[in-house]
């Protein structure tokens, strides 16, 4: 009955070859997957992937490979990445070259050319390109411009089936893709919730990398999800001159510094009345902290809340503090920082 139906070719787990992970970025980004990368706009995203593309391109390590450099051996590997959002010659080529990018290995398609957009992620112009230059690393920026026209992102394993030809892509051309997309900015939202419009990006992807902002100013990049491993450790950056540099790894996770920048935002009316309280009682002079903090109570602003505007004016050079006298003795006071001076 079934005579005349093609049936493809079954093959028996015994002929399955077994084969480790293998990793571009250990543990962050597994070769030949599928990595997404979130966040909100401003948070770090395209400064987090031209630093890992600048040292993949010169054979360097990535700012946030947790591997020892002792014991990293690295080569100098093509990038070829689409950007829809940056320009090329104004943002881009800087990035690139200020991480120390070896220029002759990063690639891309112009804006301009009339090709570009015809770049998809099932298109055969992708997979062209993929072949003839052979990238360790292909980029994405953002995910929205490289679907396909037909595809509804929030109608249920559409945008699987869109992505799934990455993985065929990947085995076939021994090519990596880092597909960067922005998060939901609903307030309480972490983690998977915080991968915009379609579940099915989280599910196909093998690791899942959220790029955010601290509450100190500071930027993170949180390992949500790792198929191959254990998540890696949050990397904790800050961003000079355009150029991502590692400060430490943290066990805190997205969920963390989200719900430490909803409080912030909930406290900041009550701390800029605090802050405009210092100001006022100490606008005509030093006065003993004693007295200001008991002024405060009196005021009905909680210590944890003038403590906090205190850290924020001192952050801002705007107060300043001393003290007096030895042992027992000794006063401390709180004074305006006169910035004209």
């Amino acid at each position: 009955m079934n005579g005349n139906i093609e049936l493809p070719k079954i093959i028996t787990m015994e002929e399955v070859e077994e084969k480790e992970a293998e990793w571009l970025v250990y543990p962050y980004i597994p070769k030949n997957c599928i990595t997404i990368m979130g966040g909100d706009g401003g948070s770090g995203k395209t400064t987090t992937w031209c630093g890992a593309a600048a040292s993949i391109s010169a054979g360097k390590k990535v700012f946030f490979d947790s591997i020892p450099e002792n014991f990293l051996v690295c080569n100098p590997q093509k990038v070829l990445f689409f950007s829809s959002e940056d320009s090329m010659e104004h943002t881009l080529k800087a990035k690139l070259r200020k991480c120390g990018a070896n220029l002759r290995n990063i690639l891309s398609v112009s804006l301009q050319d009339k090709l570009f957009k015809d770049i998809k992620f099932n298109s055969p112009i992708l997979e062209a390109l993929i072949e003839r230059e052979r990238p360790a690393l292909v980029i994405f920026d953002p995910l929205q411009s490289f679907i396909p026209p037909n595809i509804q992102m929030g109608q249920r394993n559409t945008m699987r089936d869109c992505l799934s030809c990455l993985l065929g892509l990947g085995e076939k051309y021994s090519c990596t893709f880092l597909v960067i997309c922005h998060t939901n900015k609903q307030s309480g939202v972490y983690g998977r919730k915080r991968i915009s419009d379609s579940s099915d990006i989280w599910d196909i992807a093998r690791s899942v990398l959220i790029v955010g902002q601290t509450s100190d100013g500071k930027r993170y990049m949180s390992h949500e999800k790792s198929s191959y491993d254990e998540a890696g450790q949050t990397a904790i950056f800050t961003i000079n001159d355009g150029i991502a540099v590692f400060e430490q790894y943290s066990d805190k996770k997205d969920r963390d510094f989200v719900q430490e920048m909803d409080f912030d935002t909930r406290q900041a009316p009550q701390r800029r009345d605090a802050e405009h309280f210092i100001y006022e009682f100490l606008r005509n002079g030093e006065k003993l902290t004693k007295e200001l903090d008991e002024a405060a109570e009196v005021a009905g602003i909680s210590k944890n809340t003038l403590n906090r505007a205190k850290t924020e004016l001192r952050k801002r050079r705007l107060l300043g503090s001393k003290s007096v006298g030895y042992g027992q003795s000794k006063v401390f006071y709180s004074y305006l920082i006169d910035k004209s001076s």
